[in-house]
């Protein structure tokens, strides 16, 4: 703007900067600010470009530091419109000058203080593909450490698995060899890609039997370029041929470990010292090669689960007639399988009798890791066919019809629309239909995908911008407090520090799908928390209360059109028909027929979202009511009549009364001590229930024959399908050579009548004929029911006001006891340290009360 004596040079190609035109450039202007992300390489030839002009006309050079050493412009993160803006301004603007570069500054530092809200931790983070043979490939033993590379397998760095440093490709196992000389370390573990191997991997190598350092790579093939999208490699990459060339760089002992050791024939040409073993043996051969001196290698050979997935759509891949199926009502909620697998595909599956566990059959890549958690829930199904949709509620062509049409809101200079969602769900290809939509009406658009690691279940933004004349439209992403309007596709995007940074309370409305997707975090956090109230009331905070459209989009369109694949186009049609939007309802359904894509379905989706606008108790009418994210009111009377019932089953009426009896005694003593109180009896309640109905053989065997879970199958599944059980069976289970804990087989569909069999044999408990009480577990779970009676014992007798929230705390310990066999046994021994402080607690806060009664 040269009427504010401020110019801009654009530099096109930074390096090598191109003298002339700069430096004539240049000779006007008393100061010159570099402008430029990450390191100072403009800067440094734009000062040697300039050093030997004459004073006169040499100009002041500022960037990455003022000219008094002060940090101006950030070397590290990314640079914005709005942090660009704040250093112009504070840089070449007096106080209280009145122009518009002022004005915008102004304006812009009142939208970053409107913006400087918390985000809703925790935000979402990408992970591991469900399937994907990182999940098993980057674990290492305890006692050692890994160093990561580049690649998927990067994202180890952020989970729990003692894995750092990642390095530049072909670099991997540089840094040990620098550190190995001034640490007490003997060994690490280094993952190194398939295509990093390719690309420069093998030099590493070299360079690390050069050193004489003990290390293991893990050579991690999954036969695709899996980061960047699938493609495949430069040239033929074989397991046999990796180890025949590190072979001859000098490598000592080389394992090959795959899912499928069976596939590779007998002929292949492999390194004389290279073994095959199946992956279950990774443990063992890591904890072997740690002990040798010297470069080892480890070559992990699993297809990539996404490219398995696109692979088999195209038909160019085996897909197994094979899904795994978890009982609900055998799943004890421990999280043994997500420690297992690390899975995605493993979801959080809410009970009035706790989080358990269910397999997202969508999402699942066949990897079948889960299976190795140590649980009797899991059986595999082969055969059938999965029940892709449910039937829709009501079918029409075209709901929309007799709806008014939407008034598109009018655009003043461009109109901000800012997409959240998840990677792989469609948000880009919404965007992309704005795009279209505006060009169809002949307006400017502007479309900016922020994608990063969107494909591995993280985040992903797409900043449209619209304007009525294609010649002016201005920035692409869109800047602080600048958004006009959010489609949260994903709720817990769109309550993320990103998509919050644009929101302001004067200018945006919001649509939220307020369906909680589960954080990809889940599969190595099992306990964590997932409620939907924390981000909503994040967005809230942001735009004010009445700005933001919250609704469970997802189900709705489940119920509407028998899948759910079409929500972002549903939650387009809401905004339109809302008047959100600067577009006609004609030129978005045009868009759509242009992408051919399952046409009809998104052409209804988007006119139910119509009507979801305008008529929503006519929708409600024709859906029913929504299941909300949150849990229902919990009704204490009611939860103890069940669990009675429950127990019943489980044992006689007389255990049932056992029960029943033991609860109201605890109730009568909370009434006293605290009045309308029900925390200790719901305590009670719950952790007494699960301590009584153990899972032992019996009860496994009544819980798979009482019809239940055939049902639930039966609504999953079609076709002739087979069942196959996955059980460790205490007398007969072989152990594991490294843990010694028992293995769990595959037993096919005669199972059935094994367990058919057992079921009624449940008098048997508890009496000297049962043969099962006499296993270690089964008098562990006995004893800690007379335990926990006597415990309930003594907190009824000693309960006071100011021990009574120490005795709620006591009381809901049983609740942490879950799984099966060794896991159950580590959970029992945690809750008992915590029992033992926790009661130590109490006793003498009761003692306390007594004294000061006297």
């Amino acid at each position: 703007r040269l009427e504010l004596g401020i110019g801009v040079f654009k530099v096109a190609m930074p390096w090598p900067l191109e003298p002339t035109r700069i430096r004539a450039w240049a000779a006007g202007f008393a100061e010159i600010l570099v402008v430029e992300e990450k390191r100072n390489l403009i800067e440094d030839q734009l000062a040697r470009v300039l050093f030997d002009l004459p004073e006169e006309q040499r100009p002041r050079l500022v960037g990455k530091c003022d000219e008094s050493g002060n940090h101006l412009v950030p070397e590290y993160g990314e640079l914005n419109g709005t942090i660009v803006a704040q250093i112009i301004a504070n840089r070449f603007l007096e106080e209280g000058e009145s122009n518009c570069l002022v004005s915008a500054a102004t304006a812009i530092k009142a939208r970053t203080a409107d913006s400087n809200r918390p985000a809703a931790p925790p935000e979402r983070s990408p992970w591991f593909c469900a399937g994907c043979p990182h999940n098993s490939s980057t674990l290492v033993p305890e006692g050692s450490r890994a160093l990561a590379g580049i690649g998927c397998h990067t994202m180890a760095v952020y989970m729990d698995r003692r894995t750092a440093a990642y390095t530049h490709m072909g670099g991997e196992g540089g840094t040990w060899i620098g550190q190995a000389p001034f640490t007490t370390a003997k060994h690490v573990f280094q993952n190194i890609g398939d295509g990093t191997y390719y690309h420069s991997g093998l030099m590493a190598i070299r360079a690390a039997v050069s050193s004489g350092v003990n290390i293991t790579y893990k050579i991690l093939f999954n036969d695709a370029v899996a980061l960047t999208g699938g493609q495949p490699m430069d040239g033929e990459l074989f397991p046999w041929t990796i180890s025949k060339q590190i072979a001859a760089e000098g490598v000592g002992r080389i394992a090959v470990v795959s899912d499928e050791p069976e596939k590779y024939s007998d002929n292949l040409d492999w390194a004389p010292q290279a073994e095959i073993h199946h992956r279950r043996e990774l443990e063992r051969l890591q904890l072997e090669m740690r002990e040798i001196e010297g470069v080892t290698a480890i070559i992990y050979d699993q297809t990539c689960a996404a490219e398995k997935r696109r692979r088999r759509k195209r038909g160019l891949y085996p897909d197994p007639a094979r899904r795994v199926f978890i009982n609900e009502a055998v799943c004890e909620g421990c999280g043994d399988c997500n420690t297992a697998s690390n899975c995605v595909a493993i979801r959080p599956l809410e009970t009035a009798l706790g989080r358990k566990r269910v397999i997202d059959q969508s999402s699942c890549n066949k990897d079948f890791s889960c299976l190795d958690g140590f649980c009797p829930s899991f059986v595999t199904v082969e055969g059938g066919a999965l029940k892709i949709s449910a039937p829709p509620v009501v079918d029409s062509a075209n709901p929309a019809a007799g709806l008014p049409e939407p008034t598109p809101v009018n655009i003043d200079g461009s109109y901000n629309i800012l997409l959240t969602g998840i990677g792989g769900t469609g948000v880009i290809t919404v965007g992309a239909g704005l795009g279209m939509a505006a060009h169809i009406e002949g307006k400017g658009c502007a479309v900016l995908d922020q994608t990063g690691l969107a494909q591995k279940n993280g985040a992903v933004m797409s900043h449209v911008s619209i304007s009525n004349d294609p010649d002016t439209v201005m920035a692409t992403r869109i800047g602080t407090a600048m958004s006009d309007l959010v489609i949260g596709f994903d709720m817990v995007v769109a309550a993320g520090q990103a998509a919050i940074n644009t929101m302001s309370a004067t200018r945006t409305r919001a649509v939220i799908n307020d369906h909680l997707v589960p954080l990809a975090a889940f599969a190595e956090r099992p306990d964590m928390p997932l409620e939907a109230g924390g981000y909503t009331n994040v967005i809230e905070t942001a735009l004010g209360n009445g700005k933001a459209d919250f609704f469970d989009a997802t189900q709705l369109v489940a119920k509407l059109l028998g899948d759910h694949i079409s929500t972002n186009v549903f939650l387009l049609g809401f905004a339109c028909q809302k008047g959100y939007l600067p577009l006609k309802a004609a030129s978005l359904e045009q868009s759509i027929r242009l992408n051919n894509v399952a046409v009809e379905m998104n052409l209804r989706a988007f006119a139910w979202g119509r009507v979801a606008a305008h008529e929503p108790d006519r929708l409600a009418e024709l859906v029913g009511p929504q299941n909300n994210n949150d849990a229902p009111a919990f009704n204490l009377d009611q939860f103890i009549e069940d669990r009675k019932r429950d127990l019943a089953a489980y044992q006689n009426a007389a255990y049932a009364g056992r029960y029943y009896k033991t609860i109201e005694s605890v109730a009568a003593a909370e009434n006293k001590v605290s009045p309308g109180y029900i925390n200790l009896t719901e305590a009670v309640a719950r952790a007494l229930y699960k301590l009584m109905a153990y899972k032992d053989e019996y009860e496994v065997a009544r819980l798979y024959t009482d019809g239940r879970y055939r049902e639930k199958l039966r609504a999953q599944f079609d076709g002739d399908y087979k069942l196959k059980f996955n059980f460790a069976p205490p007398l007969f289970a072989a152990k594991d050579r490294v843990t010694g804990q028992p293995l769990k087989k595959e037993y096919g569909a005669y199972m059935w009548q094994a367990l058919k069999f057992l079921a009624p044999l449940k008098v048997l408990r508890g009496t000297p004929l049962d043969p099962f009480g006499y296993l270690a577990e089964r008098k562990s779970e006995l004893a800690l029911i007379r335990d926990y009676e006597n415990l309930l014992d003594e907190i009824v007798a000693k309960l006071t006001p100011d021990n009574y929230g120490t005795a709620v705390e006591l009381a809901s310990l049983p609740l942490q006891i879950r799984g099966f066999g060794h896991v159950k046994s580590h959970a029992i021994e945690e809750v008992k340290a915590e029992e033992l402080r926790l009661l130590a607690v109490f006793r003498n806060s009761s003692e306390m009360s007594v004294q000061a009664a006297e």
